[in-house]
């Protein structure tokens, strides 16, 4: 058996905030998700998979453009054309109450309805498998719905499809489960959505998010796209395969020797021709300096001005490397915050104290279960960045406050 687990294509995505991009680019990026989406259907025809697994939010609003629907439709036409069955849960973006389709999709397409059901197929090699899933009714479903889905059936497979989120205890909007819940059902896979972000909750039987497949933000960096799952000797084994058009990074550049904006952006020039990127990425750079840049650089830097000039004049250095910097952040490499109102011990003990786990979640809450966030929450490097991004801050306020007294 074989088959193709995606989700959170999110179709018709605006990408707001990138008007700044040049036109070409920008056409591009708008039009990124439709390339991704057909990387994985061209996969799916080309490994002539048993069927196909989109685990919720094909698209972004509720409110689909007609473009994004036909492009569905035909999408699923090539599919039908291939004998290819299409299981479809939707999920919170792309809830059934908003769900006016005037066009039946073709006939190889189950939608999920509101209620827990299964669909049993019966493929070539004459196996079974059994599918469980529910599309969302509307934009939340906060109770958990692991209860609705029935014990393995008598197939030779069985297969969960939930667009949701590991439950916390509190405001849980999104379908939230358990990993010992969905284990207790002997399921020999679980086709996860919504998390933007990649990863397996559990090995063996998989239960895994296939993260989207493009990314849509630079708290998405990395490479994006969908999962070829194939039975092994009685297993059911996922192989991650790309499918973004474009992609986004955030290096970080440690520049010892760089005091002022001219360096910087020779510096920046020179990294761009040493790290050329295999498809278009939108690079967002944190470059480290040994100390604060003189007023008139700082100025230039914080207002924008510095950065626009230096797209401008840099368009063939960034066509060559295959990346466009959409923002370059400055920070002060082992700065430390000394001023007569604050002992730096004191900020050191403070900070030791504050910027834990437990505090950042409690701190940013919901947030962090944000399919955009939860990326960037759970990398090993995000407390130390927003704990140096607050020394800076301060720093910078502690300053503002002597020149005011001064």
């Amino acid at each position: 058996m074989k088959f193709i687990h995606a989700a959170d294509l999110h179709l018709d995505s605006p990408f707001l905030g990138l008007q700044h991009l040049p036109s070409a680019l920008l056409t591009q990026v708008r039009e990124s998700t439709f390339h991704a989406a057909t990387a994985v259907f061209d996969r799916a025809i080309a490994e002539q998979v048993d069927f196909v697994l989109l685990a919720g939010d094909l698209f972004d609003r509720a409110e689909q453009s007609v473009a994004a629907q036909a492009y569905l439709f035909q999408q699923f036409d090539r599919l039908n054309a291939a004998k290819i069955p299409v299981l479809i849960s939707f999920g919170n973006h792309d809830y059934l109450a908003d769900q006016h389709q005037t066009v039946a999709y073709p006939a190889n397409v189950t939608v999920f309805g509101a209620d827990v059901s299964t669909q049993t197929l019966t493929l070539a090699s004459g196996e079974t498998v059994a599918i469980s899933g529910f599309s969302y009714p509307q934009r939340w479903v906060t109770s958990d719905q692991t209860p609705a889905f029935p014990d393995h059936a008598a197939t030779d497979w069985h297969i969960g499809m939930l667009h949701g989120a590991v439950a916390t205890g509190s405001d849980d909007h999104y379908a939230p489960f358990t990993v010992a819940e969905l284990l207790a059902k002997r399921y020999d896979y679980w086709a996860l959505g919504h998390i933007h972000q990649r990863q397996l909750l559990v090995e063996q039987p998989p239960m895994l998010y296939a993260g989207n497949t493009q990314g849509r933000a630079i708290t998405e960096a990395g490479d994006r796209g969908a999962y070829l799952v194939t039975s092994v000797a009685g297993k059911l084994v996922p192989q991650f395969f790309s499918a973004a058009a474009i992609l986004w990074a955030a290096p970080q550049l440690d520049l010892a020797d760089v005091t002022t904006l001219t360096a910087l952006s020779q510096q920046l020039v020179t990294w761009l021709a040493a790290n050329p990127a295999d498809r278009p990425t939108l690079t967002a750079m944190t470059v480290h300096l040994p100390q604060t840049l003189a007023h008139e650089d700082a100025d230039q830097l914080a207002s924008g001005d510095w950065l626009t000039l230096w797209q401008r004049t840099q368009q063939r250095a960034m066509r060559q490397a295959n990346r466009y910097v959409i923002a370059v952040t400055v920070t002060v490499h082992g700065a430390s915050v000394s001023a007569p109102q604050l002992d730096q011990q004191y900020w050191e003990q403070g900070a030791a104290t504050t910027f834990t786990p437990a505090n950042l979640q409690a701190l940013f809450g919901k947030l962090a279960q944000s399919p955009a966030l939860a990326d960037w929450f759970t990398r090993a490097q995000t407390p130390s960045d927003l704990e140096a991004a607050a020394q800076q801050k301060l720093a910078q306020l502690m300053g503002e406050e002597d020149d005011h007294a001064s």
